[in-house]
């Protein structure tokens, strides 16, 4: 029963979002007239005004894990207004069920990526080398050091030409910024390697697992109650933890056993439940917005901060 109007509440939500947007765009062909002389630039802005403003009205009342749960349900497929033309889609996910891999690296920098040094060390290099080993990628510690340079801003070179900005001006430092910037760094590596295996790593294969946040580790949290947290997880808990099983772990109450490993792993990666009163740590949500008509086709990736209500970045958009 409890399941059954959960969803009712759910259908109820997303008929809510669909009408608003519809609303909003005022997509009719009396009004697309009107809007058809802007170009694509102005009316993709509009469209993404509008959306901000539903998600900013939208999150108000989210404020513990199950209405977060029924957020992340909310996503609309792209919807097409046959008189116009215009399609438009909003999908949402949690950035919290990835590992943050700029956090994870500067928790690194004062080891100098040194995985052995001792076992707090082991755990955090976990993640990376069996995200690594699944590619078959032969030098990890090189692969690690250029990630680790690239994150540092400082011109120390931790292995031979690991500063990637020594050999090229443009290239940035401080973070990864994307999933492009890191294939510049995959790329170093495999100047430095011909080891073709790092070409097998792909954009949705590095997503499925990491996100590009900051590198301030006190604000970062794993989100053990996202539905899609087995993947992170199968990267950082012990071995005998580690499963393959379709069904959702409960990793919250995993986490809440009296395991002094698990302990340091909760500690390490700040793995918790969303809860709106904890202010030190960010809750990120991914928003794909996507825009489409006859001639131009647009998505728009952005970080919504639900605690703090505000776009948090925007990555570069798609236009073609």
């Amino acid at each position: 029963m409890k399941k059954a109007i959960v969803l009712m509440m759910t259908l109820g939500f997303i008929s809510i979002i669909t009408a608003l947007v519809i609303y909003t765009l005022s997509i009719s062909e009396k009004s697309f007239h009107t809007v058809s002389g802007i170009d694509a630039q102005n009316q993709f802005s509009l469209v993404f005004k509008d959306f901000t403003k539903i998600i900013k009205a939208n999150t108000k009342d989210v404020n513990d894990s199950d209405t977060l749960s029924m957020f992340l349900s909310m996503s609309l497929p792209p919807i097409k207004e046959p008189k116009s033309g215009l399609e438009v889609g909003l999908l949402v996910d949690s950035r919290m069920s990835k590992i943050n891999i700029n956090s994870l690296l500067t928790s690194l920098l004062p080891s100098e990526g040194n995985c052995d040094l001792n076992d707090t060390t082991d755990k955090l290099c976990r993640p990376l080398n069996r995200f690594f080993e699944k590619y078959e990628i032969r030098d990890k510690i090189l692969l690690e050091q250029l990630m680790l340079d690239t994150v540092d801003k400082d011109d120390i070179e931790l292995g031979t030409m690991t500063e990637i900005a020594s050999e090229d001006i443009d290239f940035s430092q401080g973070k990864i910024y994307s999933y492009s910037h890191l294939k510049k760094i995959f790329d170093a590596y495999y100047k430095l390697t011909s080891d073709k295996n790092i070409f097998r790593i792909t954009q949705e294969g590095v997503e499925d697992y990491f996100y590009f946040g900051d590198t301030n580790a006190s604000k970062q949290m794993l989100d053990c109650d996202a539905p899609d947290v087995q993947n992170a997880m199968n990267l950082i808990l012990p071995s005998n933890f580690v499963s393959d099983s379709v069904d959702e772990q409960d990793y919250c109450s995993m986490f809440n056993q009296n395991d002094p490993e698990l302990k340091e792993i909760k500690k390490l990666f700040s793995i918790k439940q969303f809860d709106l009163n904890d202010t030190k740590s960010k809750y990120l949500i991914k928003c794909n917005l996507i825009f489409n008509t006859d001639t131009v086709n647009r998505s728009l990736v952005f970080d919504y901060d639900i605690k703090n209500k505000r776009i948090d970045s925007i990555e570069k958009p798609i236009f073609e």
